[in-house]
């Protein structure tokens, strides 16, 4: 915190001291000629802690990536000036840039309590949110309630019908819009719908049942070879274990038992992880379309 006044008062009082924007530095400007009235009155010290002057230590702050300093410096700004729209995004957008979207959600609702009154780059940054916290109902019931041109909404509608993997809805509410709406965006948002149905899917039923007739042939159904050569294996082993044992030694041998009620476990756990790993084969594809729909979100709408 020390090094970090040390960094705003150097910056500030350079600040303070460079010219506007614009204006040429001549012998005037580095040397003023004298004004009689200000003659004998001692020079001003410039004001680092200003409303100006913090706003651009802010903006320093949030460009060399130190977002939870910039997040003080444009709150200190906010408390000069509660009606000044930019540093209260700002400190949304700190948040964001941390990764810490739940976070910035609550500085969002603090900050634009009213939504129907915010323009529209500033509920885009709230709905955003709301999709970056994986709250779709409530991204879907704001996005309702803006009047956005067409083009816009049903673009971030299908995204948001996408992430919720909705995927057949995603793909017919896309073919409905496909030729009116001219927004690339939209267009690519489809054609990632398109591509995740057209990529395989397993059913976790079919799955179970398989392996419920050969250990592990649900496994091979999900393309997980060597999960279904260890069940076969496991429950194989057991059952002739179980066999030799009752064979040898009749109904009471413990022995049978034993391996039997090892061997009914393993097959049990067969059935139920060969549905399982049917589920984690959709999830993978449905995570890679996904991500790529969210990372769509956050960087580039």
């Amino acid at each position: 915190m020390k090094t970090l006044l040390i960094e705003r008062i150097m910056l500030l009082w350079v600040w303070a001291l460079i010219p506007a924007a614009g204006q040429n530095i001549t012998s005037d400007t580095l040397h003023p000629p004298p004004d009689s009235d200000t003659i004998n009155r001692p020079a001003e010290e410039p004001d680092i802690f200003d409303k100006d002057h913090s706003l651009r230590f802010a903006d320093y702050l949030f460009r060399t990536g130190q977002y939870e300093y910039a997040t003080e410096e444009y709150q200190r700004v906010i408390f000069m000036q509660p009606g000044f729209v930019y540093p209260k995004l700002q400190v949304v957008r700190s948040q964001k840039a941390r990764k810490d979207f739940q976070k910035a959600l609550n500085y969002f609702a603090l900050y634009f309590p009213v939504f129907d009154t915010l323009s529209p780059s500033v509920q885009k940054e709230g709905i955003r949110l709301y999709i970056l916290v994986e709250d779709y109902p409530e991204a879907n019931f704001w996005l309702r309630k803006t009047s956005w041109p067409k083009p816009e909404k049903a673009t971030w509608t299908l995204g948001i019908k996408a992430l919720e993997m909705k995927w057949d809805e995603a793909l017919q509410y896309y073919k409905t819009y496909e030729d009116s709406i001219r927004n690339p965006v939209f267009h690519q948002f489809g054609l990632t719908v398109q591509r995740r149905l057209e990529q395989p899917h397993k059913s976790p039923w079919i799955a179970g049942t398989l392996s419920a007739l050969v250990p592990g042939l649900g496994k091979v159904y999900t393309k997980d070879y060597g999960d279904a050569a260890m069940s076969l294996l496991f429950v194989g082993l057991n059952a002739w274990q179980a066999y030799r044992g009752f064979r040898k030694e009749g109904i009471k041998s413990v022995h049978g038992w034993v391996f039997a009620g090892i061997g009914a476990t393993f097959y049990l756990g067969n059935i139920w992880g060969s549905a399982k790993a049917a589920k984690r084969f959709n999830r993978k594809f449905d995570k890679e379309a996904t991500d790529e729909i969210k990372a769509v979100f956050e960087y580039h709408l």
